[in-house]
């Protein structure tokens, strides 16, 4: 009877050995451990090295190096790694490293890496210990595995990126600090490893019971992220189809250049907005989880794939980056995506990806839809709606895209809608104190004025700006502000208002803020030469020649005239009604 599942306590140098033979399967992510798991594991090593040789209570002692999970057949080498990749590849990135810089022992730190064929034939190929990463497997055997491979790689000029840029770094790192050992104390990490070093197997025959087991285990120092879970329950899935094994392996690469277009955290992120599509409410579980009882399932894997995750990630990709391709209303939507990225969270997403999906090739549609989103976003952000209440408002949004006979006209939406007392909650929100009192929008309202007041000549890239006061938050007596604005309730509720806040690049000289107006706005609001702000609301105070509370007062309401007219925000006169 074949055993469900067994764990034992296993020395290095018989994990690598003839009893396995490891294969990093397609539905795994690329090695990725970096220079600071690297080090950490190497130094950890060394210093248990010492002590153990300072030790007298030793003898019967281990060191362990943690647990792997295999599927694996008895008495069969063949394994696939479930658990533990980044610790088996960073181990033979070691042991590479060891064989180039201790030749005395080359021939036993080879039989760690790979068992050589018995040359009765030419052709007869090394058994490797470790087959690596599908797309990697070539270069780890030609630059980790074979003699002279790893001195190649570290000397090497060539670009690298991700996976092999890892393995380059890491075998850097290890030359170096290995390199600075003697040879007996390089002899005595090898004896160490070998023999005084453990790592429990978990090895179980079927895929299901490793997946239980990969869902709640972490790899030393770099934890599996959602989509590392559903990558495998996916790929598991396709590999028990017709063809599975090469299905497996397309659908694999086709994950992995998803996910490293949008790296691996924007990818997680998308899939927990798909996640909110499908399932209109608040996320309670782990996304992994979710993410298969409302997507995922009783969908094929191929179809989950190729119809849902596919496209969005595609979509997600110019929505963040707010780079939209078209023959029309490209700019426009390029705009408004980049002020909807300026907001504070990002639960605008889901319903920006579902009417992206299902009026992608109506770009004028789309770039209506997304002038009305942009409104909603910005009233619940500068209302400060809590996350209940953006969920309700955005599900709502949702619904009605995906609503039978929907044709996409914005216009008509109610869930997009402003009704009178939210057109004056928002008015009421963006005449107030913005600096204090909505720190999240303060920089993205700011910009989204500068933006309105430009003429659209010129696109700006705004990187390293600072929200600044003209008047100042705390101004001296020496500076004649408290003579300008001598009633302090006034002066301060003026301060922290949409017309006495400018956009800035970088702040040249915090002590200038304090100045007082007509040396303040030629050295503090000038641009990094001198000469003019590249900001359009910070040239238009260069140009006044004295700021007074009747001068805020009429900015003010020049700048709520130009929100209003943006988000539609004047009221109904009698008889009509709000949009």
């Amino acid at each position: 009877m074949t055993k469900s599942l067994e764990a034992h306590d296993k020395l290095i140098k018989d994990i690598f050995s003839d009893e396995f033979q490891f294969r990093i399967p397609d539905y795994q992510r690329p090695y990725s451990w970096t220079t600071e798991q690297a080090g950490e594991l190497l130094n950890d090593l060394l210093d248990a090295m010492r002590d153990f040789q300072t030790s007298s209570s030793t003898d019967n002692a281990f060191y362990f190096l943690g647990s792997i999970v295999l599927i694996k057949a008895d008495r069969i080498a063949n394994a696939d790694v479930v658990d533990g990749q980044q610790r088996l590849t960073t181990l033979t990135i070691l042991f590479s490293a060891l064989r180039a810089l201790l030749p005395s022992k080359a021939r036993a730190l080879t039989a760690f890496l790979y068992k050589e064929g018995l040359g009765i034939r030419d052709d007869e190929p090394n058994e490797y210990r470790l087959s690596a990463f599908d797309e990697d497997a070539s270069f780890f055997r030609e630059f980790i595995q074979e003699p002279g491979g790893i001195q190649r790689l570290v000397t090497s000029t060539e670009k690298l990126v991700d996976s092999r840029l890892r393995f380059k770094e890491n075998a850097a790192l290890f030359f170096e600090e290995i390199g600075k050992l003697t040879d007996e104390e390089r002899a005595s990490l090898l004896g160490f490893l070998a023999y005084k070093c453990s790592m429990v197997v978990i090895s179980t025959p079927n895929f299901e019971s490793a997946y239980r087991i990969f869902s709640v285990l972490n790899d030393r120092g770099l934890d599996l992220f959602p989509s590392d879970i559903l990558k495998a329950k996916i790929l598991g899935d396709i590999r028990k189809s017709k063809d599975g094994e090469a299905k497996s392996k397309d659908y694999a690469k086709k994950w992995t250049s998803l996910e490293r277009k949008l790296g691996r955290s924007g990818f997680v992120d998308l899939l927990g907005h798909v996640r909110m599509i499908y399932a209109k409410k608040k996320q309670h579980a782990i996304l992994s989880k979710e993410f298969t009882e409302f997507v995922a399932k009783g969908m094929p894997a191929e179809k989950l794939v190729d119809d849902v995750i596919e496209p969005y990630s595609d979509i997600y990709s110019f929505l963040k980056e707010a780079n939209f391709q078209a023959t029309e209303a490209a700019e426009d939507i390029n705009e408004q995506l980049r002020h909807l990225n300026r907001v504070d969270w990002k639960d605008w997403v889901p319903p920006a990806l579902s009417f992206f999906k299902k009026f992608r090739n109506q770009p004028r549609l789309i770039a209506e839809f997304l002038k009305r989103l942009e409104r909603l976003s910005y009233f619940l952000l500068v209302t400060k709606a809590g996350i209940n209440s953006r969920i309700e408002h955005f599900v709502a949004v949702i619904e009605e895209i995906e609503k039978e006979g929907f044709d996409g006209f914005s216009e008509s939406m109610a869930s997009l809608g402003l009704d009178d007392d939210e057109k004056k909650s928002f008015i009421a929100a963006l005449d107030g104190d913005i600096y204090k009192k909505l720190p999240k929008a303060r920089a993205a309202l700011i910009l989204r004025l500068e933006a309105l007041k430009s003429d659209g000549s010129k696109r700006q890239e705004f990187t390293n700006v600072s929200i600044e006061h003209i008047l100042p938050q705390t101004p001296s007596s020496e500076s004649g502000w408290l003579d300008i604005f001598p009633d302090t309730d006034k002066r301060e509720d003026w301060t922290q208002r949409l017309a006495n806040l400018v956009p800035l690049h970088i702040r040249k000289n915090p002590a200038a803020s304090n100045f007082d107006f007509e040396t303040k706005k030629n050295v503090y609001f000038a641009g990094n030469d001198g000469t003019a702000s590249p900001f359009v609301l910070t040239q238009e105070v260069r140009s006044l020649p004295a700021w007074t509370p009747e001068v805020l007062e009429d900015r003010q309401q020049k700048l709520l005239d130009i929100f209003s007219r943006h988000w539609g925000l004047q009221l109904p006169q009698s008889g009509e009604e709000s949009a």
